[in-house]
């Protein structure tokens, strides 16, 4: 029986590339009382499974997503990979773990679950006649092509020992090709026994063309071209430098053989190297470049010949000459070009520094030794001010046509933009004519709008170097319709980056689109305001509702009020319109006017606004926002880089840290020990002591009994011929000095020298090893002691703002108040008074560790703790059930236990990677430290009031700025005071303000604030992030899908011709960033819940909430009472707003980011309320559901939850925008610590018993 329900199915499909989708909505059915609750999800999950997965092959390459309309943390993704190597539990874990981090109930909602499946090419029997007539006629008047005939699965092998006795001259060739006595068939059985490959049912492809390419090494190359292509199109081409080629050709599950390329793809020419067919002699130049003599095209390899001269070395007479002559207007032969260094036999080019066992670092732009440790570099460069142009626009769209679910469809029906060169950038706005970049503001309201505007850009952009397009939330709105344009209509490929579907950058060429909301997070109203405009330039309403085509030329009364959609707006906002609509109501409205003047002021606003930042930005910190960076943390670090940061200060942290420095590393490590244990002998590594260094060159292990060396090829790291089969004679991306060839060329003479020196060197590549099926392998080497440790991870010690409740509901008692306060500028004040790690740290593990005092210690501790168990406010924070919680008890935290705590010392005990301020002060409260595992000891820099301090000059500077721009404050009239506060500010801050320069300055002001407030965060960053790349051929598709350095993890058919593919690189191969320091970034959060904590411990029980850098609590007459202050890092009154002496009488809270109170004003006499949930917008129409009443009738009545239904814009995975119905619920979520009442208490939390 189905234990599941579908709602709803949909397929997608693109044939090109043979990809085939199915995504299911489904609910599961309610479990009987009498079944397991578990044991019935996990069988409808696999039913649902094996329904959506019917006539996948185990060589499809599948893919999966899990989702649900509810979740409001996303859905998530299973990579693609071989459907044989998909288990039921990879599909349980990635669904089991979204449903917990989304706190959802799988027995209620609805689901969805897509499977993207790849069908790779594979071939099996011979295809009936009839079938494909194209195919068998075609290959039969082919004489280059031999038709593999058999009725079983394996014309895969077949077809491979027919080619190998044709290009061998094979005296049975004849034989094998007609198969005579089985010949044929018992040669293919006995290759596959030799390659030791056996072949499904549904035949053989690319895995087992790897491993048959594997076996054949350089003896042969296989090479498969795809049917119909006229040998345009290669779906697997061998990684080897065998003289003798395999060719064959693949078409639906069928595999034949190419003995001549130019018969078969008729041409007179056939270029192999680039696959390119021609038949004019010269009419093609050949890509391929020979790895030792540079010429095209590559040279087939005879003989090995060395060079006395250059000392390199050469595969025929033919590749010597060659690389002795000079060709073109080149002054120099290759000989002269490259040489072969007599020490540590590298090939080098002449003429640059060589300095031996050493590499060009692409981010200290210098050659430094290959396990160097680099540091954040300087910006040296200036800002973009000339040959540029800035495009400002603007949509209106109608929404009128419904798709599916009753949504709506967004369709643009104008487009205003203006245009600002370096030659009009100063113009005053009424300006209508440019020299330059021509007409400064256009209409465009034509029917094909988006292509118009489109083919604009691309038209304009040849007069200039850099084009920028701006749009306010374009990332999720306007930028939405260009791109699904340029998906749809056009073969553009931009480069894009992505926040799931929303467009941080497009870029074709010399175009960029970017959204100024990624720079000053505000809505368009407000912009006027904060960067000063005059009053001419405000925000008006407009009936979005009403921009329908049958009312394009209407002329009349004012529309119904309805058709603005008041009841979305916020209370005050609301009232303004319908004081605005009763005004103008009786006036008569023109659409075409209206509309035209409502986007006009739009994109105005927009112009003056990203203007007069990047006017202000450019001044005070020589950035270009716009042409140097995509967001305000991008554009702040530029900034810090540029002015303030010093030589050698701020360390980049490897990819894996500093007990591994590269992933190579730390495969090389499980390979040596897996080969100790199976030779049975002790390798020296890395792993036991210092680099081992063998002829002058450092190994990864050498075993002195046995005379080996051992060599784990990092396949990125040296070139691997399997897995980087394209453009291996471009620059690398990291390092423009380096090709894929020259890499693989430097080991193999790394090789031979060790060969020539007497040592038996044996080699594994790393995707070999990674491709072992022993399942002996990973479980010895996890359980070594060398690894079983993890290495500390410094973004473990990374965690955010401390949130939550301390009481569910409180009314004020007599003598009581209820405060509510605010630490100004918390980040800021971190930042500029705060102690930093600076430089590397000194790592200390194992023994190193044994006796440390950490109180002594500054920088990343990784530890086991054992947290007291009467501590009211925890310390210590950890992840745990997708949640930052602070419990004295991880077993009781991980299953949210209810009673007191009965755990033993082990099942307490936290284990985690934490800044060593916050482990100092918890000892101070009674934590204990049972065992340490890993220290990074950093030197550390910190603002002493007068002078150092790493961020202290740039924090300072922008702090005066804000507050010059600020004016003077209310109570400053006279000279007397207005000097007394500057000197009042200085003493408190170390700065002084200069008196001519303090004036109200909104849009310096807001560049200030923006820029204090958003530049800690990129010090943080993701380093790998998920990436996007447009595919319009097979084979690009097939070498992302079996990239070994990437992960694919969502594929979108577009049409027949496009795919958008999602993508993310493995840990082990990402491009380190050179402005990311996690633990800097670590720092400045620890530091700030250290801050607030301070308030925290003094105030007790009497907390009721606290929320990163604010705190509500009781207030009692002769108990301690935090002191507030008008300065950075000071504690101010956040209820001041309401009047003076304003305090809370009532408040309730139904968990972090979700709490409501009633404030009294004495100075109005009158009571308040206000209310906030986290990702509902509270508007006119939902505070009628989400109120302070409601939240207090939730917690104290014990309410159900309420949903709350919204109109929300949503984007498709094609890029089109609908107006949809959202739901969400409205819901008590008091999971941080465990709640008695309206009371709580940390997880194992118990009271001792005082004797």
């Amino acid at each position: 029986m189905a234990k599941y329900e579908i709602v709803g199915e949909f397929q997608k499909n693109a044939k090109r590339f043979a990809l085939r989708g199915r995504t299911i909505e489904f609910k599961i059915k309610d479990v009987p009382p009498n079944e397991n609750t578990v044991l019935w999800i996990k069988t409808a999950i696999d039913q649902i499974i094996s329904y959506i997965c019917t006539d996948v092959s185990p060589s499809d390459m599948i893919g999966f997503n899990f989702c649900s309309k509810k979740f409001s943390r996303g859905g998530g993704y299973l990579r693609f990979q071989p459907a044989e190597s998909v288990s039921f539990e990879d599909i349980w874990g990635l669904i089991s773990s979204i449903y917990q981090s989304n706190s959802a109930g799988l027995s209620t909602e609805t689901f969805c679950l897509e499977a993207t499946i790849i069908r790779v090419p594979s071939g099996k029997g011979r295809i009936k006649a009839g079938n494909y007539n194209n195919f068998e006629e075609e290959c039969s008047a082919r004489k280059g092509i031999i038709s593999i005939k058999n009725t079983d699965n394996l014309c895969l092998p077949r077809a491979l020992v027919v080619a190998i006795a044709k290009v061998t001259g094979d005296s049975g060739y004849e034989n094998i090709r007609r198969d005579r006595g089985h010949v044929q068939l018992n040669k293919a059985k006995q290759l596959m026994q030799e390659a030791e490959v056996y072949i499904e049912a549904n035949g053989g492809g690319i895995p087992e063309l790897n491993k048959f390419q594997s076996y054949f090494g350089n003896n042969f190359k296989i090479v498969v071209y795809n049917f119909g292509t006229k040998g345009r199109e290669v779906i697997f081409e061998g990684n080897s430098d065998a003289k003798l080629t395999i060719n064959l050709l693949y078409f639906e599950n069928h595999y034949n053989v190419i003995t001549s390329l130019t018969s078969a793809f008729v041409c007179r020419y056939y270029c192999e190297p680039c696959h390119i067919p021609y038949n004019n002699k010269g009419g093609h130049i050949c890509a391929s470049i020979c790895i030792s003599c540079k010429r095209s095209p590559a040279c087939d390899r005879e003989l090995i010949i060395k060079c006395a001269d250059c000392r390199r070395n050469f595969v025929s007479n033919l590749c010597f000459s060659n690389h002795k002559l000079h060709s073109g207007k080149e002054d120099k032969s290759v000989c002269e070009k490259f040489f072969k260094c007599r020490t540590c036999y590298k090939i080098v080019l002449a003429g640059r520094t060589h300095s031996c066992n050493t590499i060009y670092c692409n981010i200290c732009h210098q050659n430094r030794p290959n396990n160097h440790l680099c540091y954040m570099p300087l910006d040296s460069s200036s800002p973009k001010l000339t040959d540029f142009l800035f495009i400002f626009y603007d949509l209106e769209c109608t929404q009128n046509k419904t798709v599916s679910d009753g949504k709506s469809l967004h369709e643009p029906n104008l487009c205003v933009f203006n245009q600002r060169c370096e030659v009009c950038i100063d113009y005053p706005i009424e300006k209508v004519v440019c020299r330059k970049c021509g007409v400064r503001q256009q209409v465009l309201n034509m029917s094909s709008i988006i292509e118009t505007f489109f083919q604009h850009i691309l038209e304009i952009r040849k007069k200039f170097k850099h084009v920028i397009v701006l749009a306010h939330n374009g990332q999720a709105y306007d930028h939405q319709f260009i791109l699904n344009y340029i998906l749809t209509k056009t073969q553009f490929k931009p480069e894009l980056i992505m926040r799931g579907s929303k467009i941080i950058s497009l870029s074709i060429n010399n175009v960029k689109l970017l959204d100024s909301l990624n720079y000053f997070p505000m809505s368009l109203a407000k912009l006027p305001k904060a960067f000063g405009l005059t009053d001419d330039f405000r925000k008006g309403f407009f009936p979005h509702h009403f921009n329908t085509p049958e009312n394009q030329n209407y002329v009349g009364p004012y529309p119904d009020m309805k058709y603005y959609n008041p009841d979305a707006m916020k209370t005050d906002e609301r009232d303004k319109f319908i004081s605005w609509y009763t005004e103008n109501k009786d006036n008569i409205f023109d659409m075409q006017k209206e509309i035209v003047s409502y986007c006009i002021s739009d994109v105005n606003i927009l112009t003056l606004a990203c203007l007069k930042f990047r006017e202000l930005l450019i001044k005070s910190g020589n950035v270009c926002p716009y042409t140097e960076a995509c967001t305000i943390a991008s554009a702040c670090n530029k900034l810090f880089r540029r002015n303030f940061l010093k030589t050698d200060t701020i360390g980049l942290i490897p990819r894996q840290g500093y007990r591994y420095r590269d992933n190579q590393s730390k495969v090389a490590i499980h390979w040596l020990i897996w080969e100790e244990k199976v030779r049975g002998i002790d390798i020296v590594h890395a792993a036991k002591q210092k680099e081992i260094v063998i002829g002058g060159l450092p190994v990864d292990g050498y075993c002195p009994q046995t005379n080996q060396v051992f060599e784990m090829m990092g396949c990125f790291y040296h070139g691997c011929v399997k897995c980087f089969k394209n453009d291996r004679d471009k620059p690398i991306h990291s390092n423009s000095y380096e090709t894929m060839d020259l890499r693989y060329e430097n080991t193999l003479s790394k090789i031979n020298h060790l060969n020539q020196l007497g040592y038996e060197v044996i080699v594994k590549w790393e995707c070999e090893f990674k491709q072992d099926t022993n399942p002996n392998i990973n479980k010895y080497v996890s359980e070594h002691p060398l690894v079983h440790f993890a290495p500390l991870n410094a973004r473990d010690s990374f965690y955010g703002g401390r949130t939550g409740n301390i009481k569910s509901y409180y009314k004020v008692k007599d003598g009581e108040k209820i405060n509510y306060i605010d630490i100004c500028s918390l980040y800021p004040y971190i930042c500029k008074v705060g102690k930093f790690p600076i430089a590397h740290p000194q790592v200390l593990v194992g023994s190193d560790c044994a006796n440390l005092d950490v109180t002594k210690v500054d920088g990343l501790i990784k530890c086991k703790v054992l947290p007291p168990q009467n501590l009211f406010h925890p310390v210590l924070p950890i992840k745990l059930n997708n949640k930052l919680m602070f419990p004295l008890c991880y077993s009781c935290a991980k299953n949210f236990t209810q009673e007191d705590c009965s755990h033993e010392i082990g099942d307490r005990a936290i284990v985690g990677t934490w800044v060593a301020d916050e482990i100092v002060k918890s000892i101070e409260k009674g934590y204990r430290i049972m065992e340490v595992y890993e220290v990074w000891s950093y030197k550390t820099e910190q603002y002493d009031g007068k002078s150092g301090g790493l961020f202290t000059e740039m924090m300072n500077k922008f702090i005066k700025i804000k507050q010059e721009a600020s004016g003077w404050p209310s109570n400053c009239k006279t000279d007397k005071e207005k000097r007394a506060y500057i000197a009042r500010f200085y003493e408190k801050e170390g700065i002084l303000l200069e008196f001519d320069k303090i004036e109200l300055n909104p849009g310096l002001r807001s560049l200030a604030k923006l820029i204090l407030n958003s530049f800690f965060g990129k010090f943080g960053q993701r380093e790998n992030q998920p990436k996007t790349k447009i595919i319009n051929q097979p084979v690009e598709l097939y070498a992302l899908l079996f990239d070994p350095t990437i992960d694919v993890v969502g594929i979108l058919p577009i049409n027949e011709d496009t795919l958008v593919v999602n993508y993310q690189h493995k840990e082990e191969s990402y491009t380190l960033l050179s402005t990311v320091n996690v633990s800097i970034a670590a720092y400045v959060t620890a530091q700030a819940r250290l801050k607030l904590y301070s308030y925290m411990e003094r105030l007790g029980d009497r907390v009721l909430y606290f929320d990163t850098d604010s705190i509500i609590y009781i207030s009692r007459e002769g108990e301690y009472e935090p002191q507030t202050g008008e300065f950075i890092g000071d504690m101010t009154n956040e209820l001041d707003c309401y009047g003076a002496g304003s305090y809370i009488t009532e408040f309730a809270s139904g968990g972090p980011k979700n709490y409501g109170f009633v404030v009294y004003s004495p100075t109005q006499d009158k009571y308040f309320q206000s209310c906030k949930v986290k990702g509902i917008c509270i508007n006119h129409e939902t505070s009628k559901l989400v109120n302070f009443n409601t939240m207090k009738n939730l917690i104290i009545n014990e309410e159900i939850p309420k949903k709350i239904l919204y109109t929300t814009f949503e984007r498709t995975a094609q890029h089109q925008v609908l107006t949809s119905q959202k739901e969400k619920i409205f819901r008590a979520n008091l999971l941080k610590r465990r709640f008695s009442g309206y009371d709580s208490y940390p997880y194992g939390y118990k009271k001792i018993k005082q004797c």
